[in-house]
Parts: C-alpha cells; sequence; structure tokens
C-alpha cells in the first residue's frame, strides 16, 4: 500500500503492474486535482463512494481504469475533467451514479455539448452505457441519448431499483442507506425528485439542441406543456421556480414552448414567492403594462 498527497486529500493506493489504483482516502478537499500524478492508474470500487465534500474532479492522462461506483453518490459532485481519450478508460458499473449535481464530464476531445449530456446520461439517466460508447459526441450518440431519455419520460411509473444507483445493499439508491442488505421500494419524495429531474432533462436537452430531430424536440415540448402551470401536475413549472440559479436559462425554454398569455402570466405571478424575483420580474416585463399583473407585483413585495 503506498500513500500520494495532493491537496486536501491523502490517497490510499494499490500498486498494480500498470501503476497505483486508489482504493480510499483521507481529507475533505472541494477540488480533487491528479494531474500530474501520472504514477495513478486507476479508480478502484467504491474509491470515493459518498465523498460529499469533493466538487470538481481533474484526472491525468495515465488513467485507463475507472472501477464500480468509484465516484458514485459525491452528492456535491459538479465537474469532471480528464486530460485523456474516452476511448482508452474502462469503466465499472455506475461510476458517477447518484451524482445528482454532476453537470459534465468533460475529455480531450469532447465539446460542451456532449460533456454535459453525458454527464445527464450517466447521474440522472443512470445509463452508463454512454461512458462506453465508441462514437461520443458523434450524431449517432445523440441520437441513442434522444432514445434513452425518450423511453425514459413515457416511463412515469415508479423507478426500477436496478437502475437508480449501484445495485448494492450498501448505497440506497433514494439515499437512505440499508444495514440489512434490503432495498426499500421508492419513496413519494423519491418519486417527486424524479418527475422534477427529467423536466430539468428535457430544459437541459432543448438547450443543447446539437442533432436533435424536430419529431423528438416535438415530443419533449409537449412533455413540458402537459405538465405547464395550470394542470393537474404541474411538475414542469414547479422544477423552473425551484430550479435557483439555473432558473433563469430553464424560464427561458419554458416560455418558449408554453407561450403563456397575459391572464396566464399573471395567475403565474402571483404563484411565485418572495424569493422568485427574476422569474417574477421577467414575467411581469413580458406581460407589458398591466395593472393587474402590477397589483400582483406589488402584494408578493409585501
Amino acid at each position: 500500500m503506498k500513500t500520494v498527497s495532493v491537496d486536501g486529500y491523502e490517497l490510499i493506493c494499490d500498486e498494480h503492474p500498470d501503476g497505483l489504483y486508489v482504493t480510499g482516502y483521507e481529507g475533505a478537499g472541494a477540488v480533487l486535482d491528479l494531474t500530474g500524478h501520472f504514477e495513478i492508474t486507476g479508480m478502484d470500487k467504491k474509491a470515493f463512494l459518498c465523498c460529499r465534500s469533493v466538487r470538481r474532479i481533474y484526472l491525468p492522462d495515465s488513467i485507463r481504469y475507472m472501477g464500480d461506483w468509484c465516484f458514485s453518490k459525491c452528492d456535491n459532485l459538479e465537474s469532471v475533467d480528464m486530460e485523456g481519450d474516452f476511448a482508452q478508460i474502462s469503466f465499472g458499473r455506475g461510476v458517477f451514479s447518484g451524482c445528482e449535481a454532476l453537470e459534465k464530464i468533460g475529455f480531450k476531445d469532447t465539446d460542451e455539448s456532449a460533456s454535459r449530456l453525458l454527464a445527464a446520461a450517466v447521474s440522472r439517466m443512470s445509463n452508463d452505457m454512454f461512458l462506453r460508447s465508441d462514437d461520443m459526441g458523434e450524431k449517432s450518440w445523440y441520437e441513442k441519448w434522444d432514445i434513452s431519455f425518450l423511453s425514459m419520460l413515457s416511463d412515469d411509473g415508479r423507478s426500477d431499483i436496478s437502475g437508480a444507483v449501484s445495485g448494492e445493499e450498501d448505497v440506497s439508491y433514494d439515499g437512505v442507506a440499508s444495514v440489512d442488505g434490503e432495498m426499500p421500494g421508492a419513496s413519494d419524495d423519491h418519486i417527486k425528485s424524479m418527475a422534477k429531474s427529467k423536466c430539468a432533462l428535457c430544459f437541459l436537452r432543448l438547450s443543447l439542441n446539437a442533432h436533435l430531430s424536430s419529431a423528438r424536440a416535438d415530443s419533449i415540448r409537449t412533455y413540458i406543456r402537459e405538465r405547464a402551470f395550470g394542470t393537474a401536475n404541474d411538475v414542469a413549472w414547479t422544477t423552473v421556480k425551484e430550479a435557483g440559479e439555473k432558473a433563469m436559462d430553464y424560464l427561458q425554454i419554458y416560455l418558449s414552448v408554453i407561450d403563456p398569455d397575459k391572464d396566464v402570466t399573471g395567475h403565474m405571478i402571483r404563484d411565485l414567492n418572495s424569493s422568485n424575483v427574476q422569474i417574477r420580474a421577467c414575467l411581469i416585463d413580458r406581460a407589458g403594462e398591466d395593472r393587474d399583473l402590477s397589483a400582483a407585483f406589488d402584494e408578493l413585495l409585501l
């Protein structure tokens, strides 16, 4: 066993014929930067499982192996940048599963669109196939992404346990660890979270529309319309309101899809709370000079 020191972490490593594999760690840094550490060639099974401190990861060109669930359930992980080509790395199961904040997985030759959709595929769609595709970033890769995503949208039932996180007894897919190996069923909160995640993916794909066919774009827009403000299940509108720093990006796509009239816009404004300042201002500006809407704006400021 060897240890490698990097900012924020002491990495515990095993020696392999082709280099060092990280098996565990001590520390709690926000950034895991291994660039320049070419002696490290692999991440072993569960090496960083449930590491809640890490937000950004940088991996060197020497990485050849990433074991099962090595970064699974890193709740605050936002981005992964790899210096090497994706084709040179062997990926295990659920490498980034359950990393709900993950927005980007970048390789040497992948563009921004592919990097962000790849992150969504492996973290939110639980589909590791996209990490192993030899056509990453090509039109065929985007088409497979869309097919997988639309299949996910068509299934609004309870998610299957096997596709959620890792399939092992110590990683539960809804965030509740099991101590006796029993896997619990989907909770209501988990189902609501999945519904909002699907809507967020709709907004993401419409914003990153490379190789998106008009027919598939229409299917995504229909999904949003069926969950818009005023419908029985207005989860698309709820997703916009609760999107935090992404709210304005989501709102612009939502408005382009729904195109609400002044009456509906007024009701939307009244549905907002005092934390939705930017959304509220945008909707009032969109509606123009309208006394009723101005009154609604004044009420929200009280």
